[in-house]
């Protein structure tokens, strides 16, 4: 038993020196002076600061998209006389209560004439641009009414009118003085950075113009039915002046008015325009 217990004794002696060697401590380095640690910290730069340098250093590319949406104030002369004789003197005549229908002139008036543009551009110098933009619109008009002498004999009209624009064109930017930038935080900021940006725009524009007249009666169903499709194939310049308005580093907001002259069908699609749209750089 003494035996067994010495030995038992020395096994748990050995047992314990070598958790004393396991658990002890390693010695840390000399430290170095706290001048020296101070000028490693303020020389090695942390990970956040180094990515907010690289942020800062980026710049705008020369080159920029934007989208543009353009209110329409054309002449429609031509299209309104032709109304006017066909549908509203003529209808005026067999229907006393006839009422004037709605037309793309009134749609104008009201300020609902408007296209969808995509575009890109590239800087040429520090004060002018290029652009090449493509886009379009559509609308329909529907004129419904009854006359005649209801219940008895009703005629119901329906006159539709379409207008379809497809256009492309391209143009010079010019800053008079240099692009727009946002030296301040905030909306007073962005105004104090506006400047004045003119254009000179040249393209292509295909335009459809439809009119549809039905007159329906219970005995006769369709009394009539006229359709008529005009598409004109155009060229186009317009001149522009307006401000862009830096909203960041990189986009910004523009608002310019202009007028289209058109090498045919001046009396229809010549007239005035105001397009806005938001400028991205890249």
């Amino acid at each position: 038993m003494t035996r067994v217990f010495l030995l038992c004794l020395a096994l748990a002696a050995c047992l314990a020196a070598h958790a004393a060697d396991t658990e002890a401590p390693k010695e840390a380095p000399p430290a170095a002076p706290a001048g020296e640690t101070a000028a490693a910290e303020a020389e090695t730069p942390s990970a956040a600061e180094a990515e907010e340098t690289e942020g800062d250093d980026e710049e705008p590319g020369d080159w920029f998209w934007f989208v543009t949406t353009s209110n329409y104030h054309n002449k429609l002369k031509t299209s309104e006389t032709r109304i006017d004789r066909q549908i509203n003197g003529l209808f005026s005549l067999l229907f006393p209560r006839w009422r004037r229908v709605t037309t793309f002139q009134d749609w104008r008036d009201d300020w609902m004439i408007w296209d969808l543009t995509l575009g890109v551009g590239r800087d040429i110098n520090e004060s002018l641009a290029w652009t090449v933009y493509a886009g379009g619109g559509q609308g329909t008009i529907r004129n419904r009414d009854t006359y005649g002498l209801p219940p008895l004999l009703p005629v119901s009209s329906k006159v539709y009118f379409t207008r379809q624009s497809l256009n492309a064109g391209a143009s010079i930017r010019w800053w008079p003085w240099g692009r727009p930038e946002k030296e301040e935080p905030g909306l007073l900021g962005a105004l104090k950075g506006t400047k004045p940006v003119t254009e000179m725009n040249a393209g292509y524009s295909r335009q459809l113009s439809e009119a549809e007249v039905r007159m329906w009666t219970p005995l006769t169903g369709d009394a009539f039915r006229i359709r008529q499709k005009d598409i004109f194939h155009l060229f186009w310049a317009s001149p522009r002046a307006g401000v862009e308005i830096p909203l960041s580093d990189t986009f910004t907001f523009n608002a310019l008015g202009g007028y289209l002259f058109f090498h045919d069908q001046q009396d229809d699609f010549n007239g005035w325009m105001l397009e806005t749209f938001v400028c991205g750089r890249f």
